[in-house]
């Protein structure tokens, strides 16, 4: 059971229960620092988009609340009085989303977890309930990985070619950052993939 006593213990209860006696070959957590940073990039662009949303959104306001009751603009600018700080909102939102999907992904690879038994690979996300996504080793047609000194890295999984509604080729990859020891779970699924 590689990498079970470093699993938080909730997640082992809830674990051994969804497993139901599969005997467990290696589990291990997402680095969330390495999700948080890896996230981080986005604020290359989100830090300007946010700036200027939060500017365009502050200007409307203003011309919105400094004109009196009695001199507001009549016709098409009555209307662009009240357009121009609804129009605004939806980009600070998406600004401020932008700016906390770093902190969103590190929270969801804290919430994650890998577990690699005889049978399957799973990824579950322990919330208030339990998302599992099992994949079967023999489904695996190709693996790449990629690892720091650490030992911790990124494990891609391909999952073979498929035509999409286009009838375009397409390759199903599914990819596992931030996973402790990946040499060792590279090795076991290797070995299942007979």
């Amino acid at each position: 059971m590689n990498g079970m006593h470093s699993l938080p213990r909730e997640a082992l209860q809830r674990l051994t229960r969804e497993l139901a006696g599969e005997p467990i070959l290696w589990a291990g957590q997402p680095a969330p620092g390495l999700a948080f940073w890896r996230a981080a990039l986005l604020w290359l662009f989100a830090v300007p988009w946010t700036a200027f949303s939060l500017a365009w959104e502050g200007i409307a306001l203003a011309a919105f609340f400094s004109a009196e009751p009695g001199q507001r603009p009549e016709g098409v600018g009555a209307v662009l009085i009240w357009i121009f700080p609804l129009f605004g909102l939806p980009f600070v939102l998406i600004g401020l989303w932008m700016l906390a999907k770093p902190f969103l992904e590190a929270r969801k690879a804290r919430r994650t977890v890998h577990v690699l038994t005889e049978k399957r690979l799973i990824t579950a996300e322990l919330g208030e309930a339990i998302s599992l996504t099992s994949l079967p080793p023999s489904r695996i047609v190709e693996i790449t990985r990629r690892a720091g000194p650490a030992g911790t890295g990124t494990l891609s999984l391909s999952l073979g070619q498929f035509r999409d509604n286009d009838g375009d080729r397409v390759e199903k990859v599914i990819h596992l950052l931030g996973v402790p020891d990946v040499e060792q779970l590279d090795r076991e699924l290797r070995r299942l993939m007979g």
